[in-house]
């Protein structure tokens, strides 16, 4: 026998996969849909977002987009945020937009997508449409919606209207054809009436099957975690389920641990206020917008006590900020000091401490927010503050401390590190004088603030050396008051390390990192998994410090590392495999032959499997065309170039923002083994492209000033003198820092280096003041004095007249110790 055609149910042509109505209309947005689609402005997040049964799904399946999430509003945060990682374009699918939405936004907006809404309204013709294609699929005559029997005419959502939504519509245009009228419960009831064991389709059907059943008080609602869903979604639009919902939830708070974010979301006032602290309490939840929501519930529910409506604002804000909520985290935080300003107004001695912390509090959420100059202004008023409440009451002095920290990170945040640096001092004295008194309280704090004074005394241009020995002296005394603390030493000698070595203190560095490994190897004994990747980054770092005369300790270090790599790596899991493949090439680098090459080329395969780390990817590549140049294999080397070119260029500027320095140190390197092989073009082509990385990172990177003065001087290295490339570096060096800055800063003394002995071949006077300047900054930074004679005497020997050089290089030298001795008298008299 032939198969029978089955004549579909009506609850299956309401099922949206069915698609027994057939997409019609919707040109504009179809349109917008593919050109989005096809779009090459790069990665962007779209919501598509519109009433159920208005043809979403479809909509998106016939303009063919491959990366679509559906009824994204139900999808879990953390789900969500890897899904957008993983597509550089993605069609997100939802009922509505909300808090949700504003923080996948928000976080899109991190990743460097563009985002972008489109809603769906109903169309005033679907209701003929839908009885037509309802009545062929049945085998029935269409009736005419015209007739006057129904309005079925007028549109979802108009005043009149007898429909709500879109499915309300296509239910009541099944019933139509069926010759059944009535309201919503009817119709619904008639639906399940066709055939009563028969499961709805999952949906807005399923939710009004259910609210429709829940009319009736003896039956109770499933509680598993899609039941409860679907109950919650039903309440959106049934008001009897919404009071149900509310009596589930209030009567059995412990639900909450069952349901969903999306479920919570949706919960009546009461049933929030009972379910509350188990949902902030409870891990699922930390860092979902869900929890902002259920707070801002209660604060809407709160009374008129300032005081309670100020720390409600402010812990909304902060749940905010935790869920990538910005804009509202500001919003909430600029009510929470508008509140504490009147308080502090009508009661200062009371309430002006709390003003100050929530205006510290604001600064904090606009520099999340991109608003650093704001947030400056926040800073200086939450110290004015503080001061004056510490001059009421010395208690207040922990708070003054904490507000000049924040003020000096908020001045160099804008690049003014002399007022960071004159900030942080103080905020260092203040916690001193603390920790003389209360050495158990305090003594943490002052080692932190001691360590971000040596961070920007060096940043200032001055030799932090012996601030970042006070700030370790002091993290030793912390550790070994409560070893608590090992693991923050730990991380503090490490970060003291990263201070020293690159201002030519590489044997203090060296000794601090020992320090380290000897600290984390105790405490890997005990937690392996905590504290091994910690130690296999000292571990690295020791290598990258051993002198050449010890490449072998350099070589058993890196090797020690790559070790505890694999074994954390064995999981599987993505960041430690990322970790791998970064030691494997640190690795490499030390190895020679065919060991470099196995090294390298097992970081590429180990970085190419990996998903959202295109860096690591574009490091481990370096790596191996450094490998094969070193093994002589300098065409096939060459070639790859391209390929890492390519890569480069196709990095995000979230990305490269956040792997900078790492992308082109790799690179630089590189650089330097292509013009050493005799393959200048080609180095000067890659040093080219890390010059104009950094060029269009200014005012993304808060280094890239700095650091595409210093491109630019790597490319003057390798590009013909009469470039001017050279003196380009220069005045770029001018213009990224202040003249104090410069006064010891060793990569400014070689691009002066660089601009004298280029310019010195004319034979011009200004190339032998450049030089005698690029001496004396090299002699500030502490250079070697081999270093600073050679410095000048490339330049001297680049002179036409050698002689002439040299007795004007003199004459300099006399001029300015004349200049120094004169200022001391000076000094002297006053």
């Amino acid at each position: 026998m032939g198969a029978v055609d089955r004549t579909p149910s009506p609850a299956e042509l309401l099922d949206p996969l069915r698609a027994a109505v057939p997409l019609h209309g919707r040109t504009a947005e179809l349109g917008r849909l593919r050109r989005w689609r096809d779009s090459s402005r790069g990665p962007s997040l779209l919501l598509l977002h519109g009433p159920s049964g208005v043809g979403k799904t479809r909509l998106a399946h016939e303009a063919g987009i491959v990366a679509v999430v559906d009824d994204a509003d139900l999808v879990p945060a953390a789900d969500l945020r890897a899904t957008l990682a993983e597509h550089p374009r993605l069609l997100l699918i939802a009922r509505d937009a909300g808090w949700w939405w504003s923080a996948a936004r928000q976080r899109a907006a991190d990743l460097d997508h563009t985002c972008g809404e489109l809603r769906l309204d109903p169309d005033p013709g679907d209701f003929a449409q839908a009885c037509g294609y309802y009545a062929s699929a049945l085998g029935l005559p269409a009736p005419n919606p015209l007739a006057g029997t129904i309005t079925g005419a007028r549109a979802p959502g108009s005043a009149d209207s007898v429909f709500r939504t879109a499915f309300d519509l296509h239910l009541a245009a099944l019933a139509e054809v069926h010759g059944v009228r009535g309201g919503q419960v009817e119709l619904v009831r008639w639906l399940v009436s066709l055939d009563p064991t028969a499961e709805p389709p999952p949906g807005r059907l399923a939710e009004d099957v259910l609210a429709v059943a829940l009319l009736d008080e003896r039956i109770n609602p499933e509680r598993t975690p899609g039941s409860l869903q679907i109950l919650a979604r039903a309440a959106q639009r049934w008001p009897h389920v919404l009071h149900r919902v509310g009596e589930l939830f209030t009567a059995r708070p412990e639900l909450a641990s069952t349901a969903t974010a999306a479920t919570l979301a949706a919960l009546p006032p009461r049933a929030v206020a009972a379910v509350a602290r188990r949902v902030f309490d409870d891990e699922r939840f930390h860092g979902d917008p869900v929890t902002a929501q259920l707070t801002r519930v209660l604060l809407d529910g709160a009374g008129d006590d300032p005081v309670e409506r100020a720390e409600l604002h402010g812990v909304l804000s902060a749940r905010a900020a935790l869920a990538h909520l910005r804009e509202e985290a500001v919003e909430a935080a600029l009510a929470e000091v508008e509140l504490c300003r009147d308080l502090a107004d009508a009661d200062p001695v009371e309430h002006r401490s709390a003003l100050a912390d929530a205006v510290g509090d604001l600064a904090v959420r606009l520099v999340a927010a991109g608003r650093p100059v704001d947030a400056l202004r926040a800073s200086e008023e939450a110290v004015a503050l503080c001061e004056l409440a510490a001059a009421e009451d010395e208690d207040c002095l922990p708070r003054l401390a904490a507000a000049l920290e924040q003020l000096g990170l908020r001045h160099a945040g804008l690049g003014d590190q002399s007022a960071s640096l004159l900030a942080l001092t103080e905020a260092c004295a203040l916690q001193q004088r603390l920790a003389e008194h209360n050495p158990a309280l305090f003594r943490m704090d002052l080692a932190r603030v001691s360590h971000q004074l040596a961070v920007r005394a060096f940043e200032s241009g001055k030799d932090g050396a012996q601030a970042t020995d006070a700030a370790v002296r002091r993290w030793r005394r912390v550790a070994a008051d409560d070893p608590r603390y090992e693991p923050d030493f730990a991380r503090a000698l490490m970060s003291a390390a990263d201070l020293l070595a690159p201002r030519g203190h590489r044997e203090r560095a060296r000794a601090l990192v020992d320090e380290a490994i000897w600290v984390l190897r105790r405490l890997a004994d005990v937690n392996p998994t905590a504290f091994g990747p910690q130690l296999a980054t000292a571990l690295e770092r020791l290598s990258g410090l051993a002198p050449p005369a010890e490449v072998g300790e350099a070589v058993k270090a890196a090797g020690e590392a790559v070790l505890a790599r694999r074994e954390h790596a064995a999981r599987g899991e993505e960041g430690a495999l990322a970790a791998l493949a970064g030691s494997l090439v640190g690795q490499a680098a030390l190895l020679t032959g065919g060991q470099r090459l196995c090294a390298s080329q097992e970081a590429v395969d180990i970085a190419g499997r990996l998903r959202g780390r295109p860096a690591e990817l574009v490091v481990a590549r370096v790596g191996l065309v450094r490998a094969l140049l070193c093994n002589g294999r300098g065409p096939e080397a060459v070639s790859a170039v391209d390929d890492v070119l390519e890569a480069v260029r196709a990095l995000p500027r979230r990305v490269l923002v956040a792997q900078a320095d790492r992308v082109t140190d790799a690179l630089h390197a590189l650089v330097d083994d292509l013009a050493g092989s005799d393959r200048g073009p080609t180095a000067l082509r890659l040093a080219e492209l890390v010059a104009e990385l950094w060029r269009d990172l200014i005012g993304h990177h808060l280094g890239a000033p700095v650091a595409y003065a210093a491109a630019v001087h790597r490319v003057a290295e390798h590009d013909r003198p009469e470039s001017g490339r050279a003196r380009a570096a220069v005045l770029l060096w001018h213009l990224a820092r202040a003249p104090e800055q410069l006064r010891a800063d060793r990569r400014y003394a070689d691009a002066l280096a660089l601009h004298a002995r280029i310019a010195a071949a004319g034979g011009g006077a200004a190339a032998l003041e450049a030089a005698h300047r690029a001496a004396t900054v090299l002699r500030e930074s502490g250079a070697p004095a081999d270093l600073v004679v050679g410095a000048v005497d490339a330049v001297v020997r680049a002179h036409p007249d050698p002689e002439e050089a040299r007795g004007r290089l003199r004459e300099l030298g006399e001029r300015e110790r004349f200049s120094g001795r004169e200022s001391e008298r000076a000094r002297g008299g006053r």
